[in-house]
């Protein structure tokens, strides 16, 4: 689907589709929603819908853990459109009760397992009392021909609830099928494959549907494209051969993750994917085609490097970029390190005292079980079986010595992977072996792993634009990147180059380039964003506006400052400075300018949430049943009615609107 000529400013709001409440749906948001909410939007001005992922997770609701890169969640699916459903209208209507009570008690916040497991229970007997039809319709039958990764993903779904949802790497029979045995076990179980792809088939229909319908009034939808899959999904079950399952997936240390992230996704064989031209990824666009008229690639910086870590490590301390220019035997040996100092400096040597300052009295036990003497001297090496974060934190040891253990395990100044090539740690400065070296030393090396650093971007900016250039001719879809992190240089060229638009979030959009040691970065005005980027003031990883401006009074202070305001910044917003402030980001040269729904909602002082926390839709680094569950505070129908606030919106689109767009568009 296409997105509109890019001649004017749009405006438009984020939402998870499971937040949308409306009179109809059951439980959750569903597709269906989407269509009053784009009325809503149209009556207001408001350009473009923007949705989370709305893949199919099965029993995790965080959508960025998908099971299938092209599977729908059956969640978002409204019982009473399915044809053969009528006779359980009763219990839908009970439940839709009994679920809208839940969620009062439960802070608008509602139940991701009850109301999957009772949607589910719905499709499997719909689809039993209605199989003989199914099996005959026409419409089905060419859905399913036109739509090969329907096959493989049923089958992992049949296979999934055979094995009690349990991950297809314990399976004890297909866990590693080749396709001729997909193909098989589909004709051999039949019925059990049929109800996963029939229920497909009516997800695609009911979001379909309402994206025409979307379109038809001018309200444009931007889907969320996950870079990378879950190790236990569809695709890396049947297309194995694109996924490098040695390795996982996430970020480098950064002041908000000190031990950086391993996001446990395995990494993509990207010199196998382009050997098939990229095949897996154009289809998966073609997917999202039939849906989205625009869509957000997460973590974009994944398609020039990725944080590369071993299997075995729990946090991100010990990964590095890949593709990297490493640090070869023969450089290290230009440098004067023999094979001894390159020991050294690869592998954590603990003195008798640090272990006894470590562990105290348990030092005996702890050099006897995991640790092994170097020699006749008083070092030791970790033991190769607990020479990982995964290994020790599995040891039924106190926590001081897996603490130890943890410390001593990150301590290395090359990290070697058996090929005779070696990479910096992010830590370098901090390691034993680091410090042990002469000054000259010391700054010997520092030039030459500058110098790969520099000879890396190089690789960097080559593989993004050859993966985005060849990703974006197969799409008639605006593409849009979160472009955050630790980001290279070349990522920004490369982006305005191809003309895909970047994201820019107010509260971190800072003059770190200028900023005088000792003090706090100034905020780069809005009216200075490129017109190729997106503007927000909060995504679903932060807080809202009302929950940043309560967080942090230096960072509040230096935002009141920024936007012209005078006097004394308030500790609390009110009203009237809090339309300023969406005025005051709606006046961004970006070419979207997208707020989250909750962030348009507090436009009415009547809908401001006791504490603004509650509005957030996930905290990172957490698991709980808040993450991802949150709902509107009321039904769409309701926020029809409340004139007053669409006024104001329509009144701050509109002045947005008049802002003439920069040439370079």
């Amino acid at each position: 689907m296409r997105f509109a000529p890019l001649d004017s400013h749009f405006t438009g709001i984020a939402v998870p589709v499971a937040a949308l409440r409306t009179e109809e749906s059951c439980g959750v948001g569903e597709f269906a929603d989407l269509v009053p909410l784009g009325r809503w939007c149209r009556d207001t001005g408001l350009d473009v819908i923007q949705l989370l992922p709305v893949n199919d997770t099965g029993g995790n609701s965080s959508p960025y853990s998908a099971l299938s890169a092209f599977a729908l969640h059956p969640l978002y699916i409204r019982l009473q459109d399915l044809s053969g459903a009528e006779r359980f209208s009763e219990e839908i209507s009970r439940y839709r009760a009994e679920a809208a009570a839940r969620d009062r008690a439960r802070h608008g916040r509602f139940s991701y397992r009850e109301t999957l497991s009772f949607k589910l229970s719905i499709f499997e007997r719909a689809f039993t009392q209605n199989e003989k039809s199914i099996r005959k319709d026409p419409e089905f039958a060419k859905w399913r021909a036109q739509n090969p990764w329907v096959v493989p993903y049923a089958v992992f779904t049949a296979l999934r609830k055979m094995n009690n949802e349990s991950p297809w790497s314990s399976w004890p029979a297909m866990a590693d099928p080749a396709p001729a045995q997909t193909a098989a076990w589909w004709e051999s179980h039949l019925r059990q494959c049929l109800l996963p792809a029939w229920v497909q088939f009516q997800a695609e229909r009911q979001l379909e549907a309402a994206s025409r319908e979307l379109e038809s009034m001018g309200v444009f939808l931007k889907g969320d494209l996950p870079i990378l899959m879950s190790a236990e999904s569809a695709d890396v079950w049947a297309d194995r051969q694109y996924f490098d399952l040695s390795a996982r997936a996430g970020a480098p240390p950064d002041m908000f993750s000190p031990d950086g992230q391993n996001w446990g996704f395995p990494v993509y064989d990207w010199q196998r994917l382009g050997k098939d031209d990229y095949r897996w990824w154009k289809e998966r666009l073609r997917q999202a085609g039939k849906f989205f008229h625009a869509f957000r690639i997460d973590h974009v910086l994944g398609f020039f490097r990725i944080w590369r870590i071993p299997r075995g490590e729990v946090t991100g301390l010990l990964g590095r970029f890949d593709p990297s220019a490493g640090l070869t035997r023969l450089d290290l040996e230009d440098l004067g390190f023999d094979d001894g100092r390159l020991r050294w400096l690869s592998l954590p040597h603990i003195s008798e005292a640090e272990l006894a300052a470590g562990c105290g009295p348990l030092a005996p036990r702890v050099a006897e079980l995991y640790l092994r003497r170097v020699g006749a001297e008083g070092l030791y090496n970790l033991a190769p079986e607990v020479d990982g974060e995964n290994a020790i934190q599995q040891l039924a040891e106190p926590a001081e010595v897996k603490a130890f253990l943890l410390s001593w395990h990150a301590n290395r100044t090359l990290l070697g992977e058996g090929s005779g090539t070696w990479y910096p740690p992010w830590y370098l400065d901090r390691t034993k072996g680091f410090r042990s070296l002469s000054d000259q030393e010391r700054a010997k090396l520092r030039e030459l792993i500058d110098r790969r650093r520099r000879e890396s971007e190089e690789t960097w900016e080559s593989r993004g634009r050859q993966l985005l250039a060849a990703l974006q001719d197969a799409t008639d879809m605006l593409v849009c990147a979160e472009d955050l992190g630790d980001v290279p240089r070349c990522v920004p060229r490369v982006l305005a180059q191809l003309g895909i638009l970047g994201l820019r979030i107010v509260r971190w959009s800072r003059e770190y380039d200028t900023a005088v040691p000792g003090k706090p970065a100034a905020f780069i005005p809005l009216s200075r964003f490129p017109p190729l980027t997106v503007c927000t003031p909060s995504v679903h990883d932060t807080s809202t506006i009302r929950g940043w401006w309560e967080e942090d009074a230096s960072e509040r202070k230096l935002f009141f400052a920024s936007f012209g305001e005078k006097g004394t910044c308030p500790p609390r917003l009110t009203p009237e400075l809090y339309e300023k402030i969406v005025a005051h980001c709606m006046g961004t040269g970006s070419l979207l300018c997208m707020f989250q729904l909750q962030d348009i909602l507090d436009l009415d002082e009547g809908l401001w949430a006791p504490d603004p926390r509650g509005d957030r839709i996930n905290v990172p680094g957490t698991v709980n049943d808040t993450n991802w569950t949150w709902r509107m505070p009321l039904s769409i129908s309701e926020l029809c009615a409340r004139t007053p606030l669409s006024e104001r919106l329509r009144a701050l689109v509109e002045e947005r609107r008049r802002i003439p767009l920069k040439k370079d568009v």
